[in-house]
């Protein structure tokens, strides 16, 4: 009997050890399940209105002010009593539409309706409902960025319920989020805060939820459908230091760049090496033998590669670059739809390998279609200093997007991700720089760029080397451009029989053709790859690829010099003709 009092004995202290560790781990700090609509007062809103109702934290249909809401953020903040640090937040994030998730070591002193304006951190799903992502706002109340994006889920879309859990201990910060029917991993992500985050002073600070309210891309909207359930904070005073203490996943992706082909290179040696390249916004200037921005004209300027057609639509390559006293945020963009770019803060419409405004962290991200900014796809710690000199290398294959950063004295990695994203599937290259003063950073005329070289795997085909033409010529005069560079003839263009006539050798080389002359026959021989064209002087037609082809106008000499017909040697070579007739211009393109 006194075995069994003392088995008992023993029993009931297991158990009460177990119940007083388990507190010691988590005390609750606040807890909320939203079933008491009067709850909603522990509570500050801003922007718009939130209201609890059938057990869940819900986002009203109108701002305070009474007006419909737009495709922007709310977010709702706890008021604490007292100062918060080092804690663990979680909530059920129900029928997720769009964005939406936790708010943590927000200034609670700061918060306002503008921007982002929480001042702090954030772990959410994002705008697609597809996955995890973590970012933070800046001390002025905007979007610092994404600090790290998740791949899509399967178990992550319109419609799933999930379950976001973070724990904040001094400088490290661990988001888990799962799908809650089924237990599965959506996003995982343990983040130690980098320097530039701790000027921000995001150490401590009270919680919140924030959601998004429309996402027009995706067509859904979190008003009244999306809510929230299972508020908690607790104590992180006793969690496992293993759990905290882990490093960050090393990202399993990689892409093998040991054997590649070199197709362009640039050392930027004369001034002539920046010709095929677009500028938007600034000014880049080739000196020293190396690109410099030399002025600048907003806050964001980028060049891109407008030159050889294959260089242009790229879709697996790699880019190699020397970057030389590096300031503020500068990098090295890959994938750019030329097309699409234009003049604006990210309107590179491209992926970008950089340099964080303090000039300290690595990071990946990309411009939208729109101009816009797609967010970080990953942030490093802090692994530069201002006035470094690093070698860039950022590879695209399929769907991965690889940046790399080494020393260029030693050689050695700094830092190197991996990231798997679609958004952008082919495009030129080029350079983004961030022009204004940063703290007391400056990059104009002190950063540069050297030894630039793009690269293709060796088991892909390599592109062929044909540039796009624009060819203008005007009828009696001796100077013409070539794809906007003016250069200067020995005869001017002349017209026989209200045809146009051409001199064909500068026509046949810019359409690149070989042409070469049979004084014997009175022939010339016009030849590409695929196409061989025979024109005698006065014969009524021409010999294409060994067949008679018509000419609307026979070919002449004049001045000593072969006159074609401008419309049948640009066609047949692959190119069309505009003619305006109130200047006498035909325009040949290809």
């Amino acid at each position: 009997m006194k075995k069994v009092f003392l088995m008992f004995c023993a029993a009931v202290l297991a158990v009460t050890m177990l119940s007083i560790g388990a507190y010691a781990a988590e005390t609750v700090i606040y807890e909320n399940d939203f079933s008491d609509p009067a709850t909603l007062s522990d509570f500050k809103a801003y922007r718009f209105d939130w209201e609890i109702r059938d057990g869940g934290l819900h986002l009203t249909e109108t701002s305070p002010d009474g007006t419909a809401v737009d495709n922007t953020f709310s977010h709702i903040i706890y008021q604490s009593k007292e100062t918060l640090t080092d804690y663990i937040v979680e909530v059920d994030y129900m029928n997720v539409q769009t964005a939406g998730g936790i708010i943590f070591r927000a200034d609670q002193a700061s918060v306002d309706t503008q921007g982002n304006g929480f001042y702090g951190y954030v772990a959410f799903i994002a705008n697609d409902a597809a996955k995890g992502a973590i970012g933070c706002g800046e001390t002025n109340g905007g979007w610092k960025g994404n600090i790290n994006v998740g791949t899509p889920s399967t178990d992550c879309s319109v419609g799933v319920n999930a379950h976001i859990r973070v724990i904040v201990k001094g400088d490290k910060i661990k988001v888990d989020i799962t799908n809650k029917d089924n237990g599965n991993t959506i996003y995982s992500y343990l983040y130690t805060i980098g320097e530039s985050d701790k000027d921000a002073k995001w150490l401590e600070g009270t919680v919140g939820l924030r959601m998004r309210t429309n996402y027009t891309a995706g067509n859904v909207s979190s008003i009244g459908t999306a809510y929230y359930d299972n508020f908690k904070v607790t104590t992180a005073n006793e969690v496992d230091e293993k759990d905290m203490s882990v490093v960050a996943a090393v990202s399993t992706l990689s892409i093998d760049t040991s054997n590649l082909v070199t197709v362009y290179t640039n050392n930027f040696d004369t001034e002539d090496s920046i010709k095929d390249f677009k500028q938007y916004g600034g000014t880049w200037t080739v000196y020293d033998g190396k690109l410099y921005l030399s002025a600048a004209a907003d806050t964001q300027s980028h060049i891109l590669y407008n030159g050889y057609d294959a260089l242009k639509n790229l879709t697996d390559y790699v880019l190699d670059v020397d970057m030389y006293n590096t300031q503020t945020q500068a990098g090295a963009i890959v994938r750019s739809d030329i097309n699409a770019a234009f003049e604006g803060t990210n309107a590179f419409c491209g992926y970008i390998g950089f340099i964080s405004f303090d000039g300290k962290l690595g990071a990946i991200g990309y411009g939208t279609s729109d101009g816009g900014w797609g967010g970080n796809l990953e942030v490093s710690t802090s692994v530069l200093t201002p006035g470094s000199n690093i070698h860039l290398q950022v590879a695209v294959k399929g769907n991965l997007l690889q940046y790399t950063m080494t020393e260029q004295e030693t050689g050695k990695v700094i830092w190197t991700f991996t990231k798997e994203n679609d958004y952008w599937q082919a495009g030129t290259f080029g350079f983004r720089m961030y022009s204004q003063i940063k703290n007391d950073l400056d990059n104009i005329n002190n950063t540069a760029f050297d030894n630039l070289k793009i690269s293709v795997y060796s088991d892909s085909e390599v592109p062929v080397l044909t540039k796009g033409v624009e060819l203008k010529m005007t009828v009696g005069k001796t100077d013409y451009t070539l794809n906007g560079e003016q250069k200067t003839m020995d005869v001017a263009p002349i017209i026989i029989n209200s045809r146009t006539m051409l001199p064909v050798r500068y026509v046949a080389e810019a359409l690149g053709a070989e042409i070469s002359w049979d004084g014997a026959t009175s022939t010339a021989t016009l030849k590409t790859a695929d196409t061989e064209i025979k024109i005698t002087v006065g014969a009524a037609e021409a010999i294409v690829n060994g067949q008679a082809v018509k000419l609307d106008s026979p070919a002449v000499i004049e001045k000593d010099r072969s006159f074609m017909p401008v419309r049948f040697v640009a066609e047949t070579l692959g190119g069309t003709v505009a003619w305006d007739g109130a200047t006498s211009t035909a325009t040949i393109t290809k």
